[in-house]
């Protein structure tokens, strides 16, 4: 990352419409190959999670928020306990990305926050948790339990609860631990697996990406919260 918070904000955001833009190119790419070995596969991006949520947008929307503060306190909980564990073993607590990031955002809200905060609220907030939920849980996620159903039924194992919650755990345990690591915060492994699984079950559950975004960017708020009030002065206590 670079020095500059400004910079680095905008180099997030450029990889997010990166990534968005690769998830759905290489998902209408599958579909037009397999269309051309006579599959009847569809454009519709509701094989990605662009669908209603089972229960509809409101109760969707709204079981998404409920989950997103119950992973901040969970979250909060599970690092406090992944702090001690590493510090019993002699192991590094300090933040190696977030904590360096999340100050220089501070300062920029402080030195400008008409444009600070606004930009803030739209990376990480708004448009961070909505690329990361298509690629982790609408892609990654879903393809990989999609193809452990398959494998499942290729088996010849019987329909049945667990012929089901197998493929489903091994792919929201595989999905949540690539989230995790690739947010480089060996403190934060423990929490953001937590969270990543509560993702996944959200996205099973309703069918739907949009309660997940809403929980993801009801989790980061927090921490926007935190930035905007720290730059505001407006802490108690620095970070």
């Amino acid at each position: 990352m670079t020095g500059d918070p400004r910079e680095t904000l905008f180099l997030v955001m450029l990889q997010n419409v990166i990534l968005a833009s690769l998830v759905i190119g290489l998902f209408f790419a599958g579909v037009f190959v397999a269309r051309r070995f006579g599959s009847h596969a569809g454009y519709s991006l509701s094989s990605l999670g662009f669908a209603r949520p089972r229960g509809g947008f409101f109760a969707g929307a709204g079981l998404g928020a409920l989950v997103g503060f119950g992973a901040v306190f969970v979250g909060a909980a599970v690092n406090a306990l992944s702090i001690t564990v590493l510090e019993r073993f002699g192991y590094s607590t300090e933040s190696r990305v977030q904590q360096d990031f999340m100050r220089g955002l501070e300062g920029w809200v402080r030195e400008s926050p008409g444009l600070a905060i606004p930009a803030i609220v739209f990376v990480v907030v708004l448009f961070g948790p909505a690329v990361e939920e298509l690629f982790f849980r609408g892609a990654v996620f879903n393809g990989l339990n999609r193809l452990g159903l398959w494998i499942s039924r290729r088996s010849g194992a019987k329909s049945s609860g667990a012929a089901r919650t197998l493929p489903f755990v091994l792919a929201a345990l595989a999905s949540s631990a690539l989230f995790a690591l690739l947010h480089l915060e060996p403190v934060l492994l423990a929490a953001l697996v937590v969270l990543a699984f509560a993702l996944c079950t959200l996205f099973e559950k309703t069918g739907s990406l949009l309660p997940s975004f809403v929980a993801h960017a009801t989790f980061n708020s927090f921490a926007a919260t935190i930035i905007v009030l720290g730059g505001l002065d407006a802490l108690p206590v620095p970070m």
